[in-house]
């Protein structure tokens, strides 16, 4: 009877996940109310989706009882009630509007991991961004499908390691490599700084400052810098220059892992991946060449995305062979329900930011072939020493 709303499945996990998926386009759409006319019109359609997953009597039943739930914990809506193997505790702690009514950290760090299409008249807005209305899954597709038009491994190759390698700088620079590589650009190309990642100094003197793991804009709070995803942990506070027009600087203010402090750069001229494909493309990619270098360091030959990403890694070391499928998440509930939507190619390895994943992982899916990237480092040691005494 509702399928026009809710699709062919319509289980009580669904329902959940439809609530996630709604209140995050209605956060980011009440963020920018005074910016889109039709913003109004998508937060009262996604209350609209809330109160039907609900059902009646149940949840918030206007816009403004929806926008006021976006400033508590998402767990407070009646729809987490029920729980059970639905829920996910990280998601129901997550508050989606901060004291301004601007989307919170969270909602780009691990909220944007429930976002999916919505079925029947729910078309998505063009000022609606990627990661608020679309799955991981779908961008990457989307991402990719330009990359592997000429069905070469070697380009398909040597253009997603751009993407990882390049997701910002100057628009001229990044033409001139594009140029020089012969590497294909993601469709939907690279776009201008988003405002929330300026340093405004004059009216026309802004900066932004690259994240020291993934090289995307860090968002900029004021004097506080960071990047929107958690595991890139660092944490700065801008000095300011001497002058108006000087170069300002940037001081560690947490007690992390030592990182080379990033230089700012001239916003004029600069543009970054969209936001979708840096969160899905960009993130996961960081880890998969982080790891292929670290893994050639050893000793190993590897060999990235084979079969045009039919998996990860392929690691061959002394007399064995690997073959590994890297996933980075931030929710394990989306992790563990993607698994089993998907059995995986070749063996599940787990980022060194995402180990702390491995028991629940495991508890959930007992027969699954998962590690973490201490250990297949470990077991990579031991098969190159292996080689070298035979």
């Amino acid at each position: 009877m509702n399928e026009w709303i809710t699709g062919p499945r319509d289980d009580a996990g669904e329902r959940w996940r439809r609530v996630v998926a709604a209140a995050l386009r209605a956060a980011y759409a009440w963020s920018v109310r005074r910016r889109f006319p039709t913003a109004m019109r998508e937060v009262a359609m996604m209350t609209g989706v809330v109160m039907e997953a609900h059902g009646p009597g149940r949840g918030p039943a206007s816009p403004s009882a929806l926008v006021d739930c976006l400033r508590a914990p998402l767990g407070e809506l009646p729809a987490f009630d029920g729980s059970g193997e639905s829920e996910d505790s990280a998601i129901a702690d997550a508050v989606l509007l901060d004291s301004h009514d601007r989307p919170t950290p969270e909602v780009h760090d691990l909220v944007c991991e429930y976002a999916l299409p919505l079925a029947g008249t729910f078309e998505a807005e063009a000022w609606l961004p990627t990661w608020t209305r679309m799955h991981a899954d779908h961008i990457r597709r989307q991402a990719f499908a330009s990359l592997i038009e000429t069905r070469s491994q070697e380009d398909y190759v040597a253009s997603r390691k751009f993407l990882i390698d390049h997701p910002a700088g100057s628009r001229e620079e990044l033409a001139e490599l594009v140029s020089t590589t012969g590497v294909r650009v993601v469709s939907r190309g690279y776009t201008e700084i988003p405002a929330e990642r300026r340093y405004r100094v004059t009216p026309d003197t802004e900066w932004w400052w690259p994240c020291p793991v993934c090289a995307w804009p860090m968002e900029v709070t004021g004097r506080t810098v960071r990047c929107r995803y958690r595991p890139h942990a660092s944490v700065f506070r801008i000095v300011p220059g001497r002058t108006p027009l000087s170069r300002p600087g940037l001081t560690a203010v947490d007690e992390g892992p030592r990182v080379a402090r990033p230089e700012a750069r001239p916003v004029s001229d600069a543009v970054c991946l969209d936001a979708g494909v840096w969160r899905f493309v960009v993130v996961p990619g960081a880890s998969e060449l982080r790891l292929c270098r670290a893994l050639e360091k050893q000793g190993a030959q590897v060999r990235l995305w084979p079969e045009l990403d039919s998996y990860d890694l392929h690691v061959l070391a002394g007399p064995d062979e690997f073959r590994i499928d890297v996933k980075e998440y931030r929710s394990v509930h989306r992790l563990i329900a993607d698994l089993r939507a998907k059995q995986p190619r070749a063996r599940v390895l787990l980022p060194q930011t995402h180990e702390h994943q491995l028991d629940a992982v495991k508890a959930a899916l007992p027969s699954l072939a998962v590690t973490t990237e201490a250990r297949f480092r470990a077991e990579v040691r031991r098969a190159l020493k292996k080689g070298r005494t035979t």
